[in-house]
C-alpha cells in the first residue's frame, strides 16, 4: 500500500573532548592569533551551505548581542513542512531574542513525491541518499566555530518527521548534540539494532494518545507504510535502559489549555550520577501536534524546551 502523506506538523568528559574536537577549528600555527567571532559575517535570515555537493538551505535567528559561549538550538520541521513554518509558527524567535542563544532551522529536500523530508529511514525514502546527519553535524560546526558558540550546547527540537531526527542524531554512534526534544516524533525499530546511546544525552519528548500519524502504540508491523517504529513506551524505555536511570516519578495532571480537557502527564526518569535525565510530557488525548503549552498555561511549549536545553547546559556557560 502506498504511504499515506504524513503531515508532519505543518505548521561524560570523553564525550565532552570528542565534542570538542568535531567542532574544532583549523590548526593553526602557535604565531597566529586565535580567531575572534563576529556576528557581521552572519545574519538572521536565509543562508546556504554545501555539503557532499549539495546545496543545503536554511534560516537562522540570531539575538541582538550575540556572547561567546552562546547555545545552539536546531529546529527541525515535519515532513512535508519548511524551515519556514517552523520558524514562524514554533516559537523560538521571540526567545533567541530573550535569552541570547543562536536557532537555526534546517530545510529539508524533497523526495520523489514533492514533499520536503529529513532521511531518517521511513520505507518509502530507502532509494534516498540524503545525508542529513551529515548535513546537520557540518551545520552546527559550522555555525559553532564561526560564531563562538558552546559545541557542548548543541542542542535539537522538531516536529514530527523533525522529532524523529532528534532522535536520530542523539541515537549516532558519535553524537554532537547534548540534549534533544521531539515532538510528536519516535524511532524507527531498525536504529535500536544499530545504534545505542553512546553519551549522556538528555531527553524531552512530547507526544500524544490520540496521534494518528505518530501512533502512541507504534507501528511494528509496518500497517502504514512508514517502516516499521517504536511505541512511545518503548521508545521511553530504550533510552531509560541505555541511560542507566534508576529513579522515576510521574507528576500529577494538568490541563493543556483552559478550553480543553487535555491533560498532560509529566514521566520523569533520571539518575544520581549526573544530571541526564529522560521526560515524556504525555497528552492525554492529544493529537498530531505541537501543543501551545504543556503544563504552565504562561510558558509556551518552546520556553519549556528550551528551559529543559538551559538545565543541561554546562555550569559556566548558563546566562
Amino acid at each position: 500500500m502506498k504511504p499515506l502523506v504524513k503531515s508532519k506538523l505543518i505548521m561524560g568528559l570523553a564525550a565532552m573532548a570528542l565534542l570538542a574536537n568535531t567542532f574544532a577549528a583549523p590548526a593553526k600555527s602557535s604565531n597566529e592569533p586565535s580567531p575572534s567571532f563576529s556576528v557581521r559575517s552572519w545574519k538572521s535570515g536565509t543562508h546556504t551551505i554545501t555539503v557532499d555537493g549539495r546545496e543545503r538551505t536554511f534560516l537562522l535567528d540570531l539575538p541582538k548581542k550575540l556572547r561567546p559561549g552562546a547555545a545552539l538550538v536546531m529546529v527541525f520541521h515535519g515532513y512535508s513542512d519548511s524551515a519556514e513554518n517552523a520558524r514562524k509558527r514554533l516559537g523560538f524567535t521571540r526567545l533567541v531574542a530573550q535569552h541570547g542563544f543562536v536557532a537555526v532551522y534546517p530545510q529539508g529536500t524533497p523526495d520523489d513525491s514533492g514533499n520536503n523530508f529529513f532521511n531518517v529511514g521511513y520505507a518509502f525514502h530507502k532509494d534516498m541518499k540524503v545525508n542529513d546527519v551529515k548535513f546537520a553535524r557540518d551545520l552546527a560546526a559550522r555555525l559553532v566555530h564561526d560564531l563562538g558558540l558552546d559545541p557542548r550546547s548543541v542542542f535539537a527540537t522538531g516536529a514530527s518527521n523533525g522529532g524523529d531526527m532528534c532522535y536520530f542524531l542523539a541515537c549516532q554512534p558519535q553524537p554532537f548534540v547534548f540534549a534533544i526534544a521531539p515532538v510528536a516524533g519516535t524511532m524507527m525499530a531498525v536504529w535500536t539494532n544499530e545504534f545505542s546511546p553512546h553519551a549522556r544525552t538528555s531527553v524531552m519528548a512530547v507526544n500524544g494518545t490520540r496521534d494518528q500519524t505518530t501512533l502512541w502504540a507504534g507501528d511494528i508491523l509496518n500497517r502504514e507504510g512508514w517502516g516499521a517504529y517504536l511505541g512511545i513506551e518503548g521508545v521511553m524505555d530504550f533510552w531509560v535502559k541505555n541511560l542507566s536511570l534508576e529513579k522515576t516519578e510521574t507528576v500529577e495532571p494538568a490541563k493543556v489549555l483552559s478550553k480543553t480537557d487535555l491533560r498532560v502527564h509529566l514521566h520523569r526518569w533520571w539518575t544520581r550520577v549526573d544530571k541526564t535525565e529522560v521526560r515524556l510530557y504525555k497528552i492525554q488525548g492529544g493529537v498530531h501536534d505541537w501543543p501551545g503549552h504543556l503544563s504552565d498555561p504562561h510558558t509556551s511549549t518552546a520556553a519549556e524546551i528550551w528551559r529543559f536545553f538551559q538545565n543541561h547546559r554546562p555550569r559556566s556557560n548558563k546566562e
